[in-house]
């Protein structure tokens, strides 16, 4: 079965309510406001915007559909050594994808907040800045514009976004 990044626009919340979003599936809530993203549009933009240090490693999971690198969990716990285990033949990078704006948005790399299974938060300020990244990248890349047309909405807004990877 697939997977998808699923991005929802929602008004900056309080701890109290991001604890209650990790316990609660986030489309109950925020259904209305979701956009969906293909893990092979989310694997080419990781792809475009990782830095060399891991270009071939993001270049070999877009190639061969390794979508599970790619969800917010890998970065986490064993998620990482356990794909490591069923993919041997890959050399896994340290940290498995570095810090980055763009790498945040798309994956949940710091300086995204993980809120367990698969959810994570981008304050505001970081949805303004990932808004900022894919505008440069729209031109050359559709998966961006596509992205960047939720990101800028909620950037105007002031929202925070979840990103919530789920089977679809």
């Amino acid at each position: 079965m697939p997977m998808a990044a699923i991005y929802t626009s929602i008004a900056p919340p309080s701890p109290e309510e991001l604890v209650e979003l990790a316990r609660n599936n986030e489309a109950q809530t925020y259904g209305p406001k979701r956009r969906t993203v293909g893990r092979l549009a989310i694997a080419e933009l990781v792809a475009a915007v990782t830095p060399p240090s891991h270009a071939a490693f993001a270049t070999t999971v877009r190639d061969r559909d390794l979508w599970g690198f790619l969800t917010p969990a890998a970065t986490r716990g064993n998620h990482a050594a356990a794909l490591q285990r069923v993919h041997e033949d890959l050399v896994v990078p340290s940290p498995l994808w570095p810090s980055s704006i763009e790498l945040a948005c798309l994956v949940g790399a710091a300086p995204a907040h993980y809120l367990g299974n698969n959810l994570i938060a981008l304050a505001p300020d970081l949805v303004q800045a990932g808004h900022v990244a894919f505008t440069r990248l729209e031109s050359a890349h559709e998966p961006a514009a596509f992205i960047n047309e939720f990101f800028g909405g909620a950037a105007r807004r002031g929202d925070a976004v979840l990103l919530h990877w789920d089977y679809r």
